[in-house]
């Protein structure tokens, strides 16, 4: 007989747990510290079905790696007041926890067990997510992408090899470096030299966040690394544009070729005659780049994905960059602003590693950046979520000086007054800081920290090595 429940009941099935399980794991390690070691490597907190088996779980791996004692004793203050806990007995379910311990011998066995429960419940939930997605009339494939996020995200197996050997490991790298000096790089080229140089290129699978204050140039920096790679390199990128009309984002990267103005083209009737010249013939080169425009209305991550992965298709799997523009525009189905922008980007690092692509996504800044004396961004200026920053391989900040210089204007003095020499250390910071960007590297998995200059025009949202100024047009500065 048939026992799987129709799809339409999945919601009512209840979710699969083992408390028995969970309950003599906890013991185990309450009556027997060193036991922890045992399983350690296999188990999370948020592997426990109940709540309160989690808590017990973290503080006693916290505890522990302090080199404290995690016993009924000494949880029982931790975890006083505890509602959770009061309504299972108390500090006495804490006694009885240390009672039902198991035999070490079998502790992995029991720890495979959670995560094979844990991963059931994912795909249950994938499943009922997948059902109201159906419900509300979304596509196929968006539904598949959702289910596919879902598997990807599952508990990994629990019969992976934990360890290996320093041996192992440098079999792989040094296959890895032998491509890499015979010239088969598989890393990413910004096309902007002296990022390059901090980063070391973006590599397959990479989550790369840009981020930014308003009108700081963030948009501006990802098309001319989209337009390096899909231009200049001739390789394939797609681009989800969740804030300006594909036109506008074509506008732009035309405009950046041509330096002309892009704002310009909202009154084209007004152009000289050789600047819309110019900006036609701009677009015509690049129209045949092999780059695909993802609309507004593709706006969370399994839509993205299955959108992504068509393109990909279309490229004859050739797809070599991912930008989204910008992050915390995408939809989640989180109950909090908190919780929306956690799932979203745990989405984008799985949907990097499911494209094998590094992905690029923009990201806004709080406005508190604007009330400090040194506006650098901090990664804490990310906006309302800090898993961007925790998921992220690299985060690079756009910053120009002179954007703030330009707002702020000279300082006064006491007395409220703007002095000669105050405006003219004003003019000349100004002069100094017009028409450069640093690029600043706060976070950086594969390399070193650091700040790249560069030079960048706003109005045309062009980009240029420093010093090489027969590529400024006369007038930029």
């Amino acid at each position: 007989m048939n026992n799987v429940a129709p799809l339409h009941r999945a919601a009512e099935v209840p979710q699969p747990h083992n408390i028995e399980a969970e309950q003599q794991i906890l013991g185990m390690i309450l009556t027997d510290n060193g036991s922890f070691d045992l399983i350690a490597d296999l188990l999370k907190p948020e592997l426990f079905f109940d709540p309160v088996h989690a808590r017990i779980f973290e503080i006693c791996a916290a505890r522990i790696a302090k080199g404290h004692v995690a016993s009924p004793v000494t949880l029982k203050n931790v975890l006083e007041g505890d509602e959770g806990l009061q309504q299972l007995g108390g500090p006495a379910y804490l006694a009885r926890l240390a009672g039902a311990s198991l035999a070490k011998v079998v502790a992995r066995d029991y720890a495979r067990e959670l995560i094979e429960q844990a991963a059931r419940r994912a795909l249950h939930q994938s499943l009922v997510q997948a059902q109201v997605t159906l419900s509300e009339g979304s596509g196929s494939q968006e539904v598949k992408m959702g289910l596919l996020h879902g598997l990807h995200a599952l508990p990994e197996a629990s019969g992976e090899e934990t360890t290996f050997s320093l041996a192992h490991a440098l079999t792989g790298a040094a296959d890895a470096a032998v491509r890499s000096y015979q010239g088969e790089n598989s890393f990413l080229s910004t096309g902007l030299g002296p990022l390059d140089q901090i980063i070391k290129g973006l590599g397959p699978s990479d989550y790369c966040l840009i981020g930014g204050a308003t009108s700081m140039g963030k948009t501006s920096l990802a098309l001319q690394i989209a337009a390096n790679v899909a231009v200049t390199q001739g390789k394939g990128v797609c681009f989800v544009s969740l804030e300006m009309t594909k036109e506008e984002l074509a506008t732009r990267m035309a405009s950046s070729v041509s330096r002309v103005p892009y704002a310009s083209l909202r009154q084209a009737s007004d152009m000289s005659e050789g600047d819309f010249r110019k900006w036609i013939e701009a677009a015509n080169a690049i129209k045949d780049a092999p780059m695909h425009i993802i609309p507004k209305q593709v706006r969370d991550i399994p839509a993205i994905h299955a959108a992504a992965r068509k393109v990909q298709r279309m490229m004859d799997g050739k797809l070599s960059l991912l930008v989204i523009d910008y992050a915390q525009l995408v939809r989640s189905g989180g109950k909090g602003r908190y919780e929306q922008m956690t799932d979203v980007s745990i989405g984008i690092k799985h949907m990097a590693g499911m494209l094998g692509v590094p992905v690029i996504a923009l990201c806004q800044l709080s406005r508190d950046i604007g009330q400090r004396d040194d506006k650098r961004p901090q990664l804490s200026d990310i906006k309302e979520s800090g898993q961007f920053e925790n998921d992220a391989d690299q985060v690079i900040f756009c910053h120009r000086e002179s954007y703030w210089l330009q707002r702020q204007g000279p300082k006064a003095d006491k007395a409220g007054q703007v002095t000669d020499k105050a405006r003219l250390e004003w003019e000349a910071d100004l002069q100094s800081t017009r028409n450069v960007m640093e690029l600043v590297v706060r976070k950086n998995r594969h390399g070193r920290l650091g700040t790249a200059q560069v030079g960048f025009h706003d109005a045309t949202g062009r980009f240029w090595k420093l010093g090489e100024r027969d590529d400024v047009q006369e007038g930029d500065f």
